[in-house]
């Protein structure tokens, strides 16, 4: 394994320059201003860099020479000049400037991956290596790009600041500039070891740092502010934290020994033992009288500063290859296929919904980019041995009907959905709608047909309204909007609240805002399906968080808004079930019988077996 991942960090000089030049032309398209600024900025500081030593020699050269002061004063009032109008630009620069077009850069680039993560299969974030590499190029792509152009300019600058004090240091003596490249060739050496290690430190913390901001959000967020404060989670927390924070430890510490060794050690004392030797050598010839004392002094000052120039040009240049190794988890994760594809046919108004022997599990080793691995969920339990959440399904939904689908934990109800929905492909079997395999239909027409509410439903930190509309809200939508949330049941709290459906909802970023109760929370959910003309109405656990009398009333609501649409009701409390029209037993991933209330409670089923038990705890 060790020698897997050594493998996969040496790269061919033609890889890093692809992989980083890619990055530079991405830079260049969506920035062309901060691009060029920079490239304009490493011109100007190149010069800057090396302003003051011309300066410098120029007039120790003078006096050495004996020139008038009037000359002298010249030199001096020139490099005034030159400095005063040098800082003022970049001042401007990089105070003004600068954090103008990277917060452009990062707006652009982070627009990009959010698209790309909005297209991705739900499959993804099943798999903990997969997710890694997402919040890897999600924290890392601006800042890269911007450290890429950044070492470019620098670059710039190192090459013409360097480039000018090498030509006077050669002028003086030869065989100091030999001196410093060897330094400079050592100094590659060092910093491409060391990046390696760079770049494995960050790679071991970046699960770490996961874990610590985990811990960070449960602190600050309200959802579990109660449940802390109730229970013993708190210590079980502090043991994690600490857990995390001893790993964290080690390996700062592992990796910082190296570091003290490559820098602390052997780094300064090369650099120190050769800037003295310079000094020791440049002072003989000063007695010898082979140079003069302003020449001495110039050239020593510029020897230290030529000697930084050429150890941060190697520093820069070795910082590409590291670059590129995170470069390729960010083109992996844009590069990446999802198998959700859209088909190309539009979805037409909804008919019948048909499965069609349709089986899955959650199996996606055949992967080309990554082999997925299964998160803790009750329906995915034992996908190692290839077992199925759903297997040989066959069942077909009318328009009009009101259909439920009910099992206990893990039978695999919210799989059945999500097939349905498309944000997973079947294993095996087909799913038709109007006879057509859905895989056929534009992926966003088809899904635009469904209105869906699901049991772990978000609310956003926007307007009532947005949240209501599930995206952008115009005045043309307010009436809509009011409709929803009064058939949803949420019309006496909208009456109570002083800026109406413009309510700010949470406080994460809004004082003013307002935090809803769990079943209010769920009322405007529920709002969500009775907003849009949806065709398709799936309800999965839609009462979950309110009382039987709130219940009641919201299957009235829905049997009065959807009466002429296709529900589809995923319920645990089966006095819901008496609505519907059909009813599907689900144990155990197959459908074990269905039919409607009265048939299902005749045959003395599993339904009827679950039903009593529930009714009997009513009873009690």
């Amino acid at each position: 394994m060790k020698n897997s991942n050594k493998k996969k960090l040496r790269q061919s000089p033609f890889r890093i320059l692809k992989n980083n030049l890619r990055m530079v032309f991405k830079v260049a398209r969506l920035t062309p201003d901060y691009f060029i600024s920079m490239i304009f900025e490493g011109i100007v500081w190149g010069f800057i860099n090396a302003a003051y030593s011309v300066f410098t020699v120029k007039l120790f050269d003078a006096l050495d020479m004996g020139k008038p002061f009037s000359e002298c004063a010249v030199i001096i009032g020139c490099m005034a000049a030159f400095y005063l109008f040098a800082y003022g630009v970049d001042a401007w620069y990089w105070h003004y400037y600068n954090p103008l077009v990277k917060q452009k850069l990062h707006l652009r680039l982070h627009r990009e991956l959010f698209e790309k993560a909005h297209g991705l299969d739900v499959a993804c974030y099943d798999d903990p290596e997969f997710y890694n590499d997402f919040v890897w190029a999600m924290d890392e792509s601006a800042t890269r790009a911007a450290e890429i152009i950044g070492d470019i300019g620098k670059l710039i600058n190192r090459i013409v600041a360097g480039s000018t004090l090498f030509a006077l240091i050669f002028t003086i003596d030869y065989k100091v500039s030999v001196v410093l490249i060897v330094n400079a060739v050592l100094y590659i050496f060092i910093n491409q070891f060391a990046n390696k290690i760079s770049f494995e430190q960050e790679k071991e913390m970046k699960p770490l740092y996961r874990k610590r901001n985990y811990i960070n959000r449960i602190y600050h967020l309200q959802d579990h502010a109660k449940e802390l404060r109730i229970s013993h989670a708190h210590d079980l927390l502090m043991d994690e934290m600490d857990d995390n924070t001893d790993k964290m430890v080690a390996c700062a510490r592992k990796y910082g020994k190296k570091y003290f060794l490559l820098y602390g050690i052997f780094n300064s004392v090369l650099g120190n033992v050769i800037y003295f030797g310079v000094m020791i050598y440049m002072f003989t010839r000063l007695v010898d009288g082979a140079v003069l004392v302003g020449a001495f002094t110039a050239s020593t000052g510029m020897i230290w500063q030529v000697r930084w120039l050429l150890s941060d040009f190697v520093e820069r240049i070795t910082k590409f290859p590291k670059h590129s190794l995170f470069l390729e988890k960010y083109y992996g994760f844009l590069n990446f296929e999802s198998r959700t594809v859209s088909g190309s046919e539009s979805a037409p108004a909804f008919e019948t919904l048909e499965l069609k022997n349709v089986s899955f599990k959650y199996d996606f080793s055949a992967n080309p980019r990554y082999e997925y691995h299964a998160a803790d969920h009750t329906e995915k339990k034992n996908e190692s041995e290839g077992t199925y959440a759903l297997k040989n399904v066959s069942m077909k939904l009318n328009k009009g009907e009101k259909i439920a689908i009910v099992g206990y934990n893990g039978a695999g109800k919210t799989t059945l959905i999500k097939l349905i929905l498309r944000l997973y492909d079947p294993t095996e079997g087909e799913v038709l709608m109007n006879g057509v395999d859905v895989k056929d239909f534009k992926l966003e027409e088809y899904r635009g047909r469904i209105g869906s509410v699901f049991q772990d439903f978000k609310i956003y930190a926007a307007s009532l309204a947005e949240n209501v509309m599930n995206g952008r809200y115009t005045d043309a939508d307010r009436i809509t909007v009011e409709k929803a949330l009064e058939a949803s049941g949420f019309g006496e709290k909208l009456s109570a609240l002083e800026n109406g459906i413009s309510t700010t909802l949470t406080r994460e970023f809004d004082d003013k805002g307002t935090n809803l109760s769990g079943g209010e929370a769920q009322k405007v959910a529920i709002a969500r399906v009775f907003a849009r003309p949806y065709d398709l109405i799936i309800m999965d656990e839609p009462s979950s968080a309110l009382d039987p009398i709130a219940e009641y009333e919201l299957n009235r609501a829905i049997a009065d808004y959807a009466a002429d649409k296709t529900v589809i009701f995923i319920s645990h409390r089966l006095s819901t079930t008496r609505m519907a029209d059909r009813i599907y037993m689900f144990a155990n991933g197959t459908l074990e019988e269905f039919g409607s209330h009265e048939e299902l409670m005749a045959k003395g089923g599993k339904y009827a077996e679950m039903f009593e038990m529930q009714a009997e705890k009513y009873r009690i």
